[in-house]
């Protein structure tokens, strides 16, 4: 089994645990009380890390909730953490990237960043890159040394993501900014290689699958972009602002001289992205045209019953998303039939963490709430 060690569960952002069997029934097994609205969690095996705006890094039993240790801190650490064998990272808002053992939460080295925090740190390809108000900063994971720095004129925010592509000259990073840009830096080096102006700020951390980059803003427009040119395959305009990152569940897209007429129906992948509408918009990656079909027209997506700023995750084949109400859902990621409903008693704004046959979601009320199920478990069996 793989571990949902990052934002997202990888590197590129992809949200998706496509190798496990996704939850048909859930049932609460146990709740964390931490001491403020709790953030981004990540988990190994049998352990969950998470932080909260008040600060403090927790890790907790995966199976029970028990409490293995706290390190305690002055600053906001509800970002992501990065986990591995040896290490735990997490950034506090102060611009600090702490390291610790993950076992004990003992220090192992600390990093001061050139600028406040501006998103979770992402590991790849043995570097840890940090994104700051002056740009992102690639860091030795062992050490902590500063590898390179690549500048940028406005805050670099929210988790950077790396791709790789059989065309490119290596791995890449991309990064959204305050300017409303999308900026792709050489993983190696951090040489820019191009940058693309947005119609407003990102709604979420670029993700980069298939040799290319999906990210959404705050005009209510989300983008494919060409991870080698930055150049637009598509973009979806939608009738609301965009509050998530992009989930992309891949598929086969069409060449260029496979592509339908009008009429004609292109699948491809699908593309799951939160909005302030209250619903998840659901697109294909060939023509970013909508998916959910209705009697007359197609639909804009999943109806949820408030925003949806947790980035929605999918678990086999299904769509795990919650929103400001505190409801948290399972979506058939195909058939788009709701399969369950669980209500946290607080809104759910971070994105949720997939471990083994359980479901991790920090909630607004304090509290991180363990969902499991047992593979194979159908309703109404």
């Amino acid at each position: 089994m793989s571990d949902w060690n990052q934002y997202k569960g990888d590197a590129a952002h992809s949200g998706i645990a496509p190798d496990r069997e996704g939850p048909r029934l859930i049932e609460e097994a146990w709740t964390a009380d931490l001491v403020g609205p709790v953030g981004t969690p990540v988990c190994d095996h049998d352990t969950v890390y998470v932080g909260t705006t008040r600060g403090n890094c927790y890790a907790l039993e995966a199976e029970t909730g028990r409490r293995r240790w706290t390190v305690e801190t002055t600053q906001a650490t509800d970002t992501a953490p990065v986990v591995t064998r040896e290490f735990l990272y997490f950034g506090t808002e102060d611009g600090r990237i702490h390291a610790v053992d993950p076992a004990t939460g003992d220090p192992r080295w600390e990093r001061t960043l050139p600028g406040e925090l501006g998103g979770a740190p992402t590991l790849a390809d043995g570097r840890l890159y940090a994104p700051h108000e002056r740009g992102v900063t690639a860091l030795e994971p062992e050490t902590g040394d500063p590898l390179w720095t690549a500048e940028t004129e406005a805050a670099a925010l929210e988790p950077p993501a790396v791709g790789d592509d059989r065309s490119w000259s290596g791995p890449r990073v991309f990064v959204g900014t305050a300017d409303e840009t999308v900026h792709a830096f050489e993983a190696a080096d951090g040489e820019e290689v191009w940058s693309v102006p947005l119609g407003d700020d990102l709604a979420g951390a670029p993700t980069a699958v298939d040799g290319r980059v999906y990210v959404a803003d705050g005009s209510g427009t989300m983008v494919a972009l060409d991870g080698d040119s930055g150049q637009s395959w598509f973009s979806y305009d939608g009738t609301s602002r965009f509050t998530s990152s992009v989930t992309v569940l891949p598929g086969e897209d069409l060449a260029v001289d496979e592509i339908p007429t009008a009429d004609g129906d292109a699948e491809g992948g699908t593309t799951f992205v939160g909005a302030a509408d209250g619903y998840v918009h659901v697109t294909d990656t060939t023509f970013g045209r909508r998916k959910v079909r209705g009697w007359l027209f197609s639909k804009k997506g999943l109806a949820l019953d408030g925003e949806v700023h947790a980035t929605p995750v999918v678990v086999g084949g299904v769509v795990c998303v919650a929103d400001t109400t505190g409801s948290i859902y399972g979506i058939d990621a195909d058939r788009y039939d709701h399969w369950w409903h669980f209500a946290a008693d607080g809104p759910v704004t971070s994105t949720p963490a997939v471990g083994d046959a359980r479901l991790f979601v920090g909630s607004e009320d304090e509290r991180l709430y363990c969902l499991e199920w047992t593979p194979g478990d159908q309703p109404g069996a």
